[in-house]
């Protein structure tokens, strides 16, 4: 049986954009997003877009990349609260943990835990993606996915699992995490293009790691792209590159 959507309030986020939020209540978990739509026209794709550790669908440097999807490229976007982060608190909790570093290390506790909690990401974007394929301004259209470290964590398998990901921006994790070899397994499903982002003083995730993940995937259709910097958001230029990537593959066709 289909998961049913709840849409909440129609809020403006900028001039040019409307956001939808909504809740998905599946096997028992409330799954809670947001819908960004261009302003005006029909989006040209759809972009899933999964947050970093520590963060939520509605921070900062996740509303600027969102922004740059649906203000500047006519897309529709929609991010979902990972596990433990955003609306969905800790643990067994209602309540938020208030510290961004102490949810970072939640996540990273659950991640080096059993399961690492894939199996439920995994099925809360699948039925997350259906919902919102029911709205007539998404039928269609292709899909796109991006989201770096926590996001390709869980965004890798999902794109693995879901055959309707068209092309997908990952990165920013590494094999030589803990826990973190289903990632290489996981990896040899994936069927779309990917552009595969990496940090040069990356502290959690050395090139090694990344390559490993990276040179898993089957496709012919694919990219790595090491820049300058630490382990954290995605700098200006990883986003542009990023949104570019997804644009071509999706509504321009293989212009790489």
């Amino acid at each position: 049986m289909m998961s049913q959507i709840q849409w909440a309030n129609v809020t403006p986020d900028t001039g040019r954009a409307e956001t939808r939020d909504f809740i998905i209540q599946h096997q028992g978990r409330a799954v809670p997003g947001a819908l960004w739509l261009p302003a005006e026209g029909a989006p040209e794709a759809l972009i899933l877009v999964g947050h970093g550790g520590s963060r939520h669908k509605r921070d900062e440097s996740t509303l600027d990349f969102i922004a740059g999807l649906v203000e500047s490229n006519n897309l529709a976007a929609a991010a979902i609260d990972g596990p433990i982060h955003g609306s969905r608190g800790c643990n067994l909790s209602s309540k938020e943990l208030p510290d961004p570093g102490a949810r970072q290390a939640a996540f990273l506790d659950l991640w080096k835990s059993p399961g690492n909690g894939i199996k439920n990401m995994v099925a809360d974007w699948q039925v997350s993606l259906t919902a919102l394929l029911t709205l007539p301004e998404l039928k269609g259209i292709p899909i796109g996915y991006f989201g770096l470290s926590m996001g390709t964590a869980y965004g890798l398998p999902f794109a693995a699992a879901d055959p309707r990901i068209d092309a997908a921006v990952l990165g920013m994790w590494g094999a030589n995490y803990p826990n973190s070899a289903v990632l290489v397994e996981r990896a040899r499903f994936v069927k779309c293009p990917v552009l595969f982002l990496h940090k040069s003083e990356d502290s959690f995730f050395t090139l090694e790691g990344g390559l490993e993940i990276y040179h898993a995937l089957p496709g012919e259709d694919k990219r790595f792209m090491m820049h300058e910097g630490p382990h954290t958001a995605a700098t200006p230029e990883q986003t542009n590159l990023a949104i570019l990537f997804l644009v071509e593959r999706l509504t321009m066709g293989d212009q790489a």
